[in-house]
């Protein structure tokens, strides 16, 4: 039984052995591309050639012959010349659902009657791109040479990060001075944002390099600001929503005389519209319980309570701290 398991162990591991050495001659593959970028006209001079892709495809034309690949090939080979393409017509916009076939098809008749002034697509098969391209020129009967107009590669632009703040919320009020807890998300679509950075209006704030993108910011007087997010990946910026915040300068918390009438307790104190607020009361100036927490609307806020009329209560205020 010993004998019959190892024997079953070393079999499944030379199994594996033989996967991994197969997995590693897979040939690489290229994603799709379309070459989406400014036209670019070509015609041929002393039998020279369009380089497409280097040292894989560039095509050429050998007098009154068909085209060829002249990376690969050193004239045209018949019906699998140019190596390495296939095309159709139509326009680019279709190049997925269009009929590809081999340039040496066409050679039937006078070629140019069937090419020139046409929209087609060249495919180049390994590299699996797809080019739209017009051939304005194709010399026959003794005149070689050719001529086209093809799209380039174009530029390729990495993807904009998206970035939101998450803290400070709009319309927030904090008591002057306050050092800013600031937050926000980035993303983006492919890589990795680098950086994101904060601001009230053109002021930097703070920056953070790696999520979670939070940071504590600068310290700001009263006044109202706009604060931003700037987020960076691959060189792209992006900024988020502006979030408009307010900082006050606090003024100090005054009771007014109370008031008890019909089992109710009432007393009003000064406050800054925005700012929180915490109310208590005691029976004993030691033990505090929570009556209310609000954040006041206006500069005068009225606090209303009920009472037993045996009991005595000592009632405080007290701004909250900025969150």
């Amino acid at each position: 039984m010993k004998s019959n398991a190892h024997y079953s162990i070393l079999a499944h591991s030379l199994r594996s052995a033989v996967i991994v050495l197969l997995l590693a001659t897979v040939p690489t593959s290229y994603s799709q591309t379309v070459w989406n970028g400014s036209n670019t006209s070509f015609t041929q001079a002393n039998g020279d050639s369009d380089v497409l892709v280097a040292g894989k495809v560039a095509l050429s034309r050998q007098q009154t012959q068909p085209l060829y690949n002249s990376v690969v090939e050193s004239g045209p080979n018949g019906s699998t010349s140019p190596v390495d393409t296939e095309w159709a017509f139509g326009s680019i916009a279709n190049y997925a659902t269009l009929s590809y076939v081999n340039f040496y098809t066409f050679q039937n008749g006078d070629l140019g009657d069937t090419i020139l002034n046409q929209p087609m697509v060249l495919h180049l098969i390994n590299e699996n791109i797809y080019i739209p391209i017009m051939f304005t020129a194709w010399g026959e009967h003794g005149a070689g040479g050719f001529a086209y107009t093809r799209a380039t590669p174009g530029s390729v632009t990495p993807p904009t990060p998206i970035v939101s703040i998450t803290n400070p919320v709009g319309g927030a009020v904090f008591s002057a001075p306050v050092t800013l807890k600031l937050g926000a998300t980035a993303t983006v679509s492919s890589g990795t944002v680098t950086n994101v950075a904060f601001f009230a209006g053109t002021t930097p704030l703070g920056s953070v390099q790696t999520s979670p993108f939070k940071v504590t910011g600068s310290s700001l007087g009263a006044g109202n600001y706009s604060i931003t997010a700037v987020a960076t990946a691959a060189g792209i910026l992006a900024t988020s929503a502006v979030v408009s915040i307010s900082v006050v300068t606090p003024v100090a918390v005054t009771n007014s005389a109370p008031k008890v009438a019909n089992g109710k307790f009432t007393f009003t104190y000064g406050a800054n519209s925005g700012l929180t607020y915490v109310v208590q009361s005691s029976s004993n100036l030691v033990n505090w319980t929570s009556v209310s927490t609000n954040v006041a609307s206006s500069s005068s806020i009225t606090v209303t309570n009920s009472i037993a009329a045996t009991n005595a209560l000592y009632y405080r205020v007290g701004r909250a701290p900025n969150p």
